[in-house]
């Protein structure tokens, strides 16, 4: 990671993006499959990553937290 907050946020983000995206494909081909007991570890996998992703996305505010205005 780096010194600057913004770059680190952004960095973590972009892998939030990721694990997202991966969580998505295993979903997919979860779908695919018939009932089963492999079918039921990639939704559980699947569910594993969103949950990364959001550890992630949370992780990304502590670094760098969203500045609004009022």
């Amino acid at each position: 990671m780096t010194d600057d907050p913004a770059k680190t946020a952004s960095q973590l983000r972009a892998g939030a993006a990721r694990l997202r995206n991966a969580s998505n494909a295993l979903e997919g081909r979860a779908n695919e499959l018939p009932r089963s007991f492999q079918r039921r570890l990639l939704k559980l996998q699947a569910g594993i990553l969103r949950e990364g992703a959001a550890t992630v996305d949370d992780r990304a505010l502590e670094v760098d937290p969203a500045k609004g205005e009022c």
